[in-house]
């Protein structure tokens, strides 16, 4: 007797179990088939479900027809955005409102894509870590980040000057 022994992916993640997606094929009775499953790059493999349980190798009994399916789950990293400088400003992005809420944790590969607004007073100076510039930042996450963005103080000249024909200074 032969029977087929399907076998699928699952999750948010990519990987392969011999062929991506689904696959199929038929074994006489009593074969066993051990199946290995190789996350993609970012990916991170999570489990089998069906004829087989756990993280490690599946060994499959084909005594009749069975299942497998292979979970992977996308990676996730931090991002972690910080302010410097004698300045005040704030930097804005997807789940980024720093100062308030400064570290988001995104799935492998996004991009992220942050903006520095000066306060009253303040200079955006350039971005720093991830980043460089003055313009928006676009962070691609593929590890844990760390971006800083630095606001200076404006500073202005003052001049003082005096008249008449008495005399004095001015302190």
């Amino acid at each position: 007797q032969t029977f087929a022994l399907t076998v699928s992916t699952a999750g948010n993640g990519s990987g392969t179990v011999g062929c991506p997606g689904t696959c199929s094929a038929t074994y006489n009775y009593g074969t066993l088939v051990t199946l290995t499953a190789t996350p993609a790059t970012g990916s991170t493999f999570t489990g089998w479900s069906g004829a087989c349980t756990g993280t490690g190798s599946c060994v499959v009994s084909m005594t009749a027809a069975q299942s497998v399916t292979a979970t992977f789950t996308l990676q996730t990293f931090a991002l972690t955005v910080s302010t410097a400088g004698n300045g005040s400003g704030a930097v804005t992005g997807t789940g980024i409102s720093c100062p308030v809420d400064c570290t988001e944790t995104y799935d492998y590969n996004t991009a992220v894509t942050l903006t520095a607004t000066a306060s009253t007073g303040s200079t955006f100076t350039g971005w720093s870590g991830a980043c460089t510039g003055t313009t928006p930042c676009v962070v691609p996450i593929t590890a844990a980040q760390s971006v800083t963005a630095t606001f200076t103080l404006q500073t202005f000249t003052l001049t003082v000057g005096t008249s008449g024909t008495g005399g004095g200074a001015v302190t």
